[in-house]
């Protein structure tokens, strides 16, 4: 890539980055609300209208968010071509919407009495609200990522989150878990009106109207499926835990999952840059270019994951007590068995698009089939067993098979050399400082030695495994700014 691709590439990094963290952040002191003034059982009902309301929007939208994507960031030069995807994909989101409200006002009591949660009825009559202006603002928000507008995108996503955490707050300690279902609704109402207005999306084409949403729809069908098994990887833990166990069960297992994900924070921010500008790689035959971005973001997602995984394994017991108190203190096994799977699956999530980037749609499903399917098997053998520990080691299996087979097809079909040594000698390390705090920790003061432990483990990273290249390309980039 040359400098100023790079340079764009590492600002669209940094803002997305940025904004993630920020949304994170804004997000943590609801679970923290709920968890402290309400409890672990209200907490629960909320993870799981959350969870609910996950999935449902994932086959709501069709998969239109990720065909407006892809196909704004192929036909970008192109403006009429570019009217006619807006048009129809708008078009289409709001038909959708409207449905989907209607189905889950309706069916409500349906999914309470599946998960025997009367309360959750309810709830979900109000979220239903949030359905219709949560898949308009998807496509938009699609289409803001597909134009790689990340400070735009960046900007919404911080408002939105920033508007959620108002909103529960205002209303939470007058209407209880209501107030937090509520707290959705409006915030999601405030995006779309956002988004509209910063579009500026005065009219709509019907040209080709038919053709383009034939178009859209049979992209965006194929990555639901794919879209629908990865979720059952990251949600069937907790949605097997709500059938089998309580609500408490429920919100404990909620903060061990939630801090496990939270190390996803850089990944997920490379693969909203890597899925268009790949898409852009590919539509222009730049296989050479592809290859650089996928080792980059492996091997730097790599590295810090590891870092925040020592983190929590360091400190994560005092961190969920002192933010949760006591009732919460059976999140810290599960967080850590959790924590082997999510660094494993991190690595390859930064490029977790490349698929359905190349137009290899089927393999976008195909390849997480088999850890969802080994994921529910695992997760109705163990939970009854072992608990939330159980539903821990089920979705970090399913999750470790599923890096695997993703490897082993980047290696084939697009011809990607793994430096599977430079992995090795990070995670030797990594074990060794691990080790070292474990026989150590009766010995010297626990706060100092994790200290000393975290400050050794980011220097030799930096020296020892961050190319020299791409130290200088950074400090290039810096005296750029600088200047």
């Amino acid at each position: 890539m040359f400098l100023s691709e790079i340079k764009k590439f590492v600002s669209d990094v940094g803002i997305t980055f940025v904004s993630s963290a920020l949304c994170m952040f804004l997000g943590f002191p609801i679970t923290v609300l709920l968890g402290r003034y309400l409890g672990a059982s209200d907490l629960g009902l909320y993870r799981m209208v959350n969870t609910i309301f996950g999935t449902l929007m994932l086959f709501a939208t069709i998969g239109i968010p990720a065909s407006v994507i892809k196909y704004v960031a192929e036909f970008r030069d192109n403006e009429e071509k570019l009217r006619e995807i807006i048009s129809a994909s708008l078009i289409t989101s709001i038909l959708l919407g409207l449905f989907s409200f209607s189905f889950i006002y309706i069916n409500a009591g349906i999914f309470a009495d599946l998960f025997n949660m009367p309360e959750l009825t309810g709830l979900l009559k109000i979220l239903a609200f949030a359905f219709p202006f949560s898949i308009i603002s998807n496509t938009l928000l699609g289409l803001l990522n597909g134009l790689r507008e990340m400070t735009k995108n960046a900007c919404v996503s911080i408002i939105q989150s920033a508007s959620l955490l108002i909103f529960t707050f205002l209303l939470v300690f007058k209407c209880g878990v209501n107030g937090a279902v509520i707290g959705i609704v409006l915030s999601s109402v405030l995006t779309t009106i956002l988004l509209v207005f910063i579009q500026q999306i005065s009219k709509l084409t019907f040209s080709n109207i038919y053709g383009t949403i034939v178009q859209i729809i049979d992209f965006g069908s194929k990555t639901v499926l794919s879209n629908a098994i990865n979720l059952i990887n990251y949600q069937a833990d907790t949605l097997m835990i709500g059938y089998f166990m309580t609500k408490m069960d429920v919100g404990v297992y909620s903060v061990a999952i939630m801090f496990a994900k939270l190390i996803w924070i850089l990944p997920d921010s490379l693969q909203r840059i890597t899925f268009p500008l790949i898409s852009e790689y590919h539509a222009k035959k730049m296989s050479d270019s592809i290859k650089q971005v996928v080792e980059k973001c492996m091997k730097y997602s790599c590295l810090f994951l590891i870092f925040i995984s020592t983190f929590f394994i360091f400190w994560g017991e005092e961190v969920i007590d002192l933010i949760f108190g006591n009732e919460f203190e059976g999140s810290y096994f599960p967080l850590i068995i959790l924590l082997i799977g999510t660094l494993f699956y991190g690595i390859t999530k930064s490029v977790g698009s490349i698929f359905a980037s190349i137009g290899k749609v089927s393999l976008v499903y195909k390849i997480p089939l088999v850890s969802a399917v080994l994921n529910i098997i695992l997760n109705s053998m163990l939970i009854p067993l072992y608990g939330i520990n159980g539903a821990a080691l089920a979705t970090t299996i399913s999750l470790l098979v599923s890096v695997t087979l993703m490897i082993h097809f980047m290696e084939k079909l697009i011809d990607i050399k793994i430096d599977y040594f430079w992995y090795l000698k990070v995670l030797f390390l990594s074990g060794i400082i691990v080790c070292l705090y474990l026989i150590l920790k009766n010995l010297i003061n626990d706060m100092l030695l994790e200290s000393v432990l975290m400050i050794l483990e980011l220097i030799l990273f930096i020296v020892l495994f961050i190319d020299a290249r791409d130290k200088n390309k950074i400090f290039q980039l810096f005296c750029v700014q600088v200047n």
